[in-house]
């Protein structure tokens, strides 16, 4: 059957013109991001979303088309469009080469309401969809937003050709609205339960969404999600008349430079047709594309390397090369190296000058400037003896360390820092979804709902000591998670290590909740806030100059400026520098090659009798990430640890985070996936998953002490060979 240009389709080809050839046939073309889908259901929350919307409009259950089959649906779409008045669920639409189903169709006669549903935040008194005049773009859409309206216009434009000028098309973009509170005793998140349903029979997965009994009440309940007017946008964008479509020497065009009816009948014509687009054009984001096929894909074409074939003429061996793709471009000051790289035909690490990733501006940091971290990752990945000079005292069997700055850092009682004994290591993980998992909650705001604890003392000793997890399903987590928390850190005045902003970020989100009390009363607020801004500095949101006596060190931060080695590829995720880490120390695969965590390490998770040796070795001869060998929560969630470790590792960027605006998703993606299914989970479920999360987070802060362990370790023999 004829495949036809859907809205999926359009975004696709948004994202990548090229990508639509692979799109379309994902028979026979890998794309990692197809075995994702549940996952992202459960972390995102978007089908929970849609689902909800149904019940606001009250679809009823003859309204709602759930069949995928192109004729059929639009078939029962006529159908129902023979009442004078009714709310349609994925009404189906067919202009020329394109198709659409839309979320909510409300029809009044010849007026038309068209709402997609987007799990994406929004608020009304603060969020613009045009860009800031200050910067000459008021005729532009923002990219935050940008995406979500062009999907809009697109179904706009094809609905209204497929009616005809009789009716009237009215768009709305419905989004989570952030200036609400959720009034629904039970929360809102609870009565729409993600489940996958499993094919069979060659037919693919599928995520499915079942409404809890009581939903329909929600309808009486303060509505979590508003539909925004969207059409006078829509209007523009249809008559190509926003700046960003526009082609000039300073930019592409968000459309390749054609205008948006153009846009549509070009690429629609490729798609249907199933040609490759004629002018393919390379980009920074074109070395993150998901068509390409590995040992998890048995089989299936590469169209990631089809395009580079054909239109950077690489062959086989220079996929192995170093290529700009792993660049670090952090602290750029907001530009995109790969893409500069790419438009001068740059594509390989050996062929980058300190002149293309050289920031515009200059300003002094401790241990390594962004422009000195590229040029190390370079030099270390080609192997550039010219471009190392600089950087050869502190390389270290090709490993970059800064000992001396270390070693200053790690100084006890020193006067550079401040650290003391014990050291505290902690790491959280938290949830923010566009259905408030709580009553008094605005969507997206932050649940904190686990944390780990261990601890390092003076004489090397190293122990986990503690863990919260909240598993009690309707309760709101964040203050008792800040009273555990209190009572494990406050027993001493030991410095606390967190690994990037996001501890720092949590805590100050919940800070302003106990301050502004709407989502319960804590009676040791003041308690509460004292340790927080202890412990904590002011998030640049906040404003002001605070800055606690025991400000968490970031761990993260010392990494980035003393250490890089090259497996690391440009990345400072932890789950990136773990395994160099732990390939960088002979004494710590000697050490955690027996299984002594649990025993001679004490375990809040792994007893005694069941102590376990972090160190694998893989047939390469590294050590393997021990990541990948905790597999429980990919069998309690019902995936493959493959599509897990695929998942978690997307959730995270070189920052070791992924925002956006009202929104904010920390590394740990399987823990966020898995806190989610916890709230449906029966008894049996919930003891496996409680079980799965400990040791994941554990081993979040595990991996910290293997950071400093390494550490530790080499400012110890620099400390032997001056003494020598």
């Amino acid at each position: 059957m004829k495949k036809l240009f859907t809205k999926s389709a359009f975004k696709q080809a948004l994202f990548c013109p090229a990508s639509l050839y692979y799109y379309y046939d994902s028979d026979n073309y890998a794309n990692q991001m197809n075995e994702d889908d549940f996952l992202q259901a459960l972390a995102e929350g978007g089908q929970q979303v849609g689902d909800l919307a149904k019940v606001y409009y009250d679809v009823q259950a003859d309204a709602d088309i759930k069949t995928l089959n192109y004729d059929e649906s639009l078939k029962k779409t006529r159908e129902l469009f023979m009442r004078d008045e009714v709310t349609i669920a994925e009404a189906a639409f067919t202009w020329d080469n394109c198709f659409v189903r839309a979320d909510i169709i409300e029809k009044k006669g010849k007026q038309i309401n068209l709402i997609e549903v987007k799990a994406k935040s929004w608020d009304e008194n603060t969020d613009r969809f045009w860009g800031s005049a200050r910067y000459h773009q008021e005729n532009t859409i923002k990219k935050d937003i940008r995406e979500y309206v062009y999907d809009v216009a697109f179904q706009k434009y094809v609905i209204q050709n497929a009616l005809g000028p009789d009716y009237t098309i009215t768009a709305y973009l419905m989004m989570a609205d952030k200036t609400v509170v959720s009034d629904a005793p039970k929360g809102v998140n609870q009565f729409f339960r993600v489940e996958k349903i499993e094919g069979g029979d060659g037919k693919k997965d599928r995520v499915e969404i079942i409404r809890e009994a009581g939903a329909k009440k929600l309808r009486d309940n303060t509505w979590v999600l508003k539909a925004f007017p969207v059409d006078d946008i829509c209007k523009i964008i249809i008559d190509g008349d926003t700046d960003e479509q526009e082609k000039t020497d300073k930019q592409e065009g968000y459309m390749g430079g054609y205008k948006f009816k153009e846009f549509v009948d070009i690429m629609s014509d490729y798609y249907v047709n199933h040609r490759q687009v004629a002018d393919i054009k390379l980009k920074g984001d074109c070395f993150k594309c998901p068509f390409y096929s590995n040992e998890k894909t048995p089989g299936k074409l590469d169209g990631k390397k089809e395009c580079w074939k054909n239109v950077a003429d690489f062959k086989d061996d220079d996929f192995l090369r170093p290529s700009v793709g792993d660049l670090w471009c952090g602290d750029g000051g907001g530009r995109s190296f790969k893409d500069e790289l790419v438009k001068k035909k740059i594509y390989f690490l050996d062929k980058v000058s300190e002149e293309d990733i050289r920031p515009q501006q200059n300003r002094e940091y401790p241990g390594l400037s962004p422009l000195q971290r590229r040029l190390l990752q370079i030099g270390l990945a080609t192997k550039d003896e010219a471009l190392l000079a600089d950087f050869k005292d502190n390389i270290h069997r090709d490993v970059y360390i800064d000992v001396p700055a270390l070693t200053k850092l790690m100084k006890p009682e020193g006067p550079a820092t401040g650290w003391r004994y014990p050291y505290h290591m902690i790491d959280f993980e938290t949830t923010a979804v566009a259905l408030p998992f709580y009553e008094g909650m605005h969507p997206y705001e932050q649940v904190a709902f686990q944390f780990s604890h261990h601890i390092i003392k003076e004489d090397g000793t190293i122990e986990h000591v503690g863990q919260y997890l909240n598993t009690e399903k309707h309760h709101f987590p964040n203050f008792e998670f800040v009273r555990q928390l209190k009572e494990q850190l406050e027993k001493d005045e030991g410095t606390i290590f967190r690994y990037a902003a996001h501890e720092n970020t949590i805590l100050r989100a919940i800070r302003k909740q106990l301050d502004e009390g709407k989502i319960e009363y804590a009676e040791d607020k003041d308690e509460l806030i004292k340790f927080i801004d202890s412990i904590t500095h002011a998030t640049r949101e906040e404003g002001g100059n605070h800055r606690g006596e025991r400000d968490m060190v970031d761990l993260w931060e010392i990494v980035k400026r003393y250490y890089y080695h090259p497996d690391m590829k440009g990345s400072n995720s932890i789950k990136a520098v773990l395994p160099a880490i732990l390939n960088s120390s002979e004494a710590i695969r000697k050490k955690y090659s027996e299984p002594i965590y649990g025993d001679r390490i004490p375990s809040k998770n792994y007893a005694p009798d069941e102590a376990i040796a972090w160190i694998k070795v893989g047939q390469d001869g590294k050590v393997e990430n021990p990541y990948k060998h905790l597999d429980a929560i990919a069998s309690f969630l019902g995936v493959s640890p493959e599509e897990l470790e695929r998942f978690d590792s997307a959730q995270e960027d070189e920052e070791a985070v992924i925002r956006e605006k009202g929104k904010y998703i920390a590394n740990g993606g399987a823990a966020l996936a898995a806190y989610t299914k916890l709230q449906f989970a029966d008894e049996k479920m919930t003891e496996a998953l409680k079980k799965a999360l400990y040791r994941y987070c554990e081993l979040d802060t595990m991996s910290m002490v293997f950071i400093w362990e390494y550490f530790h370790e080499m400012v110890g023999k620099a400390d032997t060979s001056d003494d020598n």
